[in-house]
């Protein structure tokens, strides 16, 4: 964690750097857990994380379908002089609501604390609730009023991290999808 001094610094990114994209992919997001996760390995560098180990109760976890352009992830320090630093970790999206399968699994998910893996348009994987969980915060189911109207459940998750959310298994996309995949 940080000290009174900085230890390190941010180079300029270079003309191959895929970072320009802004927002999360059309892709899954990854689910589990909290309290079935018992341990993260550290990744190569500080604030990666190369894997995750499952408690031997771990069942499953699951994968949530996202509308194209719907998701957004927000982390905000929140610093005061009567507590410690702290991130604030917001992720939403709106999902694919098609039967009674996903309107059960929302349910399911209120008052969980939750570990979230999802991947951002550069090509980069980020992993939140690590430390203390996500939990639903909102939803909002709208039919839309005509067409081309946004359609389906918003879902917010909340939590705070007394560090910034890390890269999940910085490698290719492929093996960290397929890594993912694996876990559930």
């Amino acid at each position: 964690m940080a000290g009174c001094k900085i230890s390190s610094g941010v180079t300029a990114p270079g003309c191959s750097d895929r970072f320009s994209s802004p927002g999360i992919n059309r892709e899954d997001i990854w689910v589990f857990n909290h309290s079935e996760i018992s341990a993260y390995t550290a990744g190569a560098q500080t604030g990666e994380v190369s894997a995750i180990t499952f408690s031997p109760s771990y069942e499953t976890g699951f994968i949530i379908a996202t509308h194209k352009n719907s998701s957004q992830f927000l982390e905000e320090l929140q610093v005061s002089e009567e507590a410690a630093p702290y991130y604030k970790q917001t992720f939403s999206a709106r999902i694919i609501s098609k039967d009674t399968d996903t309107r059960n699994a929302i349910e399911n998910m209120v008052d969980v604390d939750l570990v979230l893996a999802f991947k951002q348009r550069n090509g980069k994987f980020r992993i939140i609730g690590q430390s203390g969980g996500v939990k639903l915060s909102e939803q909002t189911y709208d039919t839309g009023k005509t067409e081309g109207d946004a359609i389906g459940d918003t879902l917010v998750f909340s939590g705070v991290e007394n560090g910034k959310a890390k890269f999940f298994f910085d490698t290719s996309e492929t093996q960290t999808k397929t890594t993912l995949d694996s876990y559930l």
